[in-house]
């Protein structure tokens, strides 16, 4: 399907131009698939740190954070409730544990599951997304507590910076082709 549509987009811009060039870069299967699932797993993530924030406020929870912060200290005022910073990390393991199996079977396409090649896959996996969870987390602080902007709207800016990142790891590192 997708090389339908490069030949339908190479009709409407040559091969050589500009734009052609950019579209055979950049509109290959494995990138379109990459988008495709990183915008599913940005749902997952979105979806499970609603409902989870929204659980957490239900039954009164401000966070981890909150809870070992001096009630009166400036530290806790700027803060506020973190309740938003322990949804995000809950959404981040359910979201990496749903890319890593979308990243392998379909995009990157390492249908192997033997231990030393799946492990292996997964412990970079889990190495790349957690430095790109500490940069979410850092920029949600930022976003959040400090600029005061609206976190399901900060989430959906840091998602984007997040996917490129994760894309780059996934790519060079943790399922390059041999």
């Amino acid at each position: 399907m997708i090389e339908k549509i490069r030949k339908l987009l190479f009709n409407l811009f040559k091969k050589e131009s500009f734009i052609g060039k950019i579209i055979d870069k950049f509109f290959t299967q494995e990138i379109v698939l990459y988008v495709f699932f990183g915008v599913l797993t940005t749902v997952v993530n979105l979806v499970t740190f609603y409902l989870f924030k929204k659980l957490f406020i239900s039954i009164g929870w401000e966070g981890a954070l909150s809870s070992i912060l001096p009630p009166d200290s400036k530290a806790a005022e700027i803060i506020g409730g973190s309740e938003y910073l322990d949804a995000n990390c809950i959404a981040w393991v359910v979201a990496v544990i749903f890319a890593f199996i979308t990243n392998k079977l379909w995009v990157f396409e390492s249908k192997t599951w033997s231990p030393s090649v799946a492990g292996k896959e997964f412990a970079g996996f889990i190495g790349a997304r957690i430095f790109s969870f500490a940069v979410e987390t850092l920029m949600m602080f930022v976003f959040v507590s400090l600029f005061s902007m609206n976190d399901l709207i900060a989430k959906i800016i840091i998602g984007v910076v997040v996917i490129i990142m994760n894309y780059v790891f996934s790519k060079l590192i943790i399922f390059k082709k041999k």
